[in-house]
């Protein structure tokens, strides 16, 4: 009876996620997405986290008893701590081991290993790459993620379909000129982000209406025929902004050129703040994970005299 209904609980969680995710994609991704999480990785967490938190039932807890409940929760929610720490190493790594220098005193390398930098950025000269904004919003970016939802009428309910995404990024410069970074495939790293609803019928607002119209691929004001979403995360432009990544010699003279690379990561705030935040993910979150996966499994163990009498039989 145990093991069925340790299977069942398990399998209940695992089916109510796979709905919520069909229903409302966009909030099922919310904590994989904020962290940088894949979805492999996140439903392993889901998986891990359920079998591991309904691990007294196997040995003969009672699932109406409230105390051993309550300790069996947090040791699965400790998995989300766990994740983010472990999420968390390379870029915790590579925050470690890439020198960091002032915009103004930063040269090309003439190797392939990364370099950062940080300041607040300003427009390049060369300006057909890309504006300073998110496309929704006309927020200061410099790196955009953007994705758009429309509600859909199924056969049940209604649900989230997600009709078009992308990523924006501009050209801009530090250091009053001194460095230009160029847009490529950077890691961004600690993003803003703005989820909301536009609703066609009552007028879509600029830069918003303007940016649809310009995408084929995605409903325009005037012809969606429901509700949309949408979801920018981005690396804002009106406040520092750090960038890892090869320098290299700029076709104008003194003028040093940040490239992507192998490494490349564009991270919001200072370096300073972001070797911090980082660290305290990987490490304080690492342990506050531990502890909630152990104590809170022992704690459980202990509140339930079934399942403690089976633990302590073993010995």
């Amino acid at each position: 009876m145990s093991v069925t209904l340790y299977v069942g609980l398990v399998g209940f969680i695992l089916v109510l996620a796979v709905v919520i995710g069909r229903m409302d994609p966009l909030t099922m991704g919310e904590f994989p997405r904020r962290f940088g999480i894949s979805t492999r990785v996140g439903w392993a967490l889901l998986v891990a986290g359920a079998s591991w938190a309904f691990l007294p039932l196997l040995a003969g807890a009672e699932i109406g008893e409230v105390p051993w409940v309550v300790g069996s929760f947090v040791a699965g929610f400790g998995f989300l701590p766990a994740a983010i720490s472990l999420s968390s190493i390379d870029e915790h790594r590579l925050l470690q081991r890439v020198p960091f220098v002032e915009p103004e005193r930063i040269s090309a390398s003439g190797t392939q290993s990364p370099v950062g930098t940080s300041g607040t950025p300003t427009p390049a000269s060369n300006e057909q790459n890309g504006a300073l904004e998110t496309p929704f919003t006309g927020h200061p970016a410099v790196h955009t993620e953007w994705l758009v939802q429309q509600m859909s009428n199924g056969v049940v309910n209604e649900t989230w379909k997600t009709v078009g995404e992308g990523v924006q990024q501009a050209e801009f410069a530090l250091g009053d000129g001194t460095v230009n970074v160029a847009p490529g495939n950077y890691d961004a790293i600690l993003q803003k982000e703005r989820l909301f609803s536009i609703d066609p019928s009552e007028g879509v607002p600029e830069p918003a209406a303007t940016f649809l119209k310009s995408h084929p691929d995605l409903p325009t004001p005037e012809t969606a025929e429901g509700e949309l979403r949408v979801l920018e995360r981005y690396i804002p432009a009106d406040d520092d902004v750090t960038v890892v990544g090869d320098a290299t010699q700029s076709s104008e003279p003194g003028v040093v050129r940040i490239e992507d690379g192998a490494e490349g990561a564009l991270i919001r705030g200072d370096a300073e703040l972001a070797q911090y935040t980082m660290r305290k993910r990987y490490k304080w979150l690492g342990i506050t994970g531990l502890v909630m996966i152990l104590g809170g499994q022992a704690a459980s163990f202990a509140l339930s005299p079934p399942a403690l009498t089976t633990v302590l039989s073993v010995f």
